[in-house]
């Protein structure tokens, strides 16, 4: 590993269990009621409820990676700590904790005293990531972030197939606004909600009206259930 790849990045935090919360809050009204519970009536399969399914598969697989990979991750830094120097010097008020080189250039840019010592440190953060990277192999953590960040691009594949069917039932429809609501809490910021998705799922709406108006005789019709 070259000096200026010295580093670990903290845990990020859990966007899966933000996804859990908001799938457990749509309740029995939700996934397990509106869009599971009893088959469809009707005599061909919703594509939606056929993607939703396949959805909630792929999302319990990355879900449990994930948190695998965050408790491999707190036992690495309970027990290993993060690769890290102490630096001190008469020029600094208390020691200092350098988690990369770069850090260390910043620090030393303030304190050029410190440049001479530079090579000791790179030292230092090098053995400390070996460790790390041993006590890493031994528990399987790195492996395990690769498996969830696969599960995770499969789910991501899933939730488009998903808002990509045509929904031809209530229940495909309510699957989609059950996702979309799940997906949506996951962050704050506005501008990375799913609006193209919102917009298909008014056309989805728009479009069982107009089955619901081409009723067959004696008040049944095509597409619901």
């Amino acid at each position: 590993m070259a000096d200026s790849e010295i580093s670990t990045s903290l845990a990020r935090p859990s966007r899966r269990d933000i996804l859990a919360i908001a799938v457990t809050t749509t309740g029995a009204a939700g996934f397990h009621g509106s869009a599971a519970a009893n088959p469809p009536a009707v005599a061909y399969p919703d594509a939606a409820l056929t993607a939703l399914k396949a959805w909630r598969v792929a999302h319990r697989r990355t879900l449990a990676l994930c948190r695998k990979q965050q408790r491999l991750e707190s036992e690495l830094a309970r027990t290993i700590g993060f690769p890290q120097a102490v630096v001190a010097t008469a020029e600094l008020s208390s020691p200092v904790r350098i988690g990369s080189l770069q850090q260390f250039d910043e620090l030393a840019t303030d304190v050029p005293s410190l440049c001479m010592r530079r090579d000791e440190v790179a030292a230092a953060l090098r053995a400390h990531q070996r460790r790390w990277d041993d006590a890493d192999r031994a528990i399987g953590y790195s492996a395990t972030r690769q498996e969830e960040a696969a599960a995770s691009a499969d789910e991501e594949r899933l939730i488009a197939r998903l808002f990509a069917a045509d929904a031809t039932s209530l229940r495909g429809l309510s699957a989609k606004l059950d996702v979309l609501i799940a997906v949506g809490a996951e962050g704050a910021e506005g501008r990375h909600f799913p609006w193209p998705e919102l917009r298909r799922i008014r056309r989805d709406v728009a479009r069982l009206i107009q089955l619901q108006r081409k009723r067959r005789p004696g008040g049944t019709f095509i597409g619901w259930a």
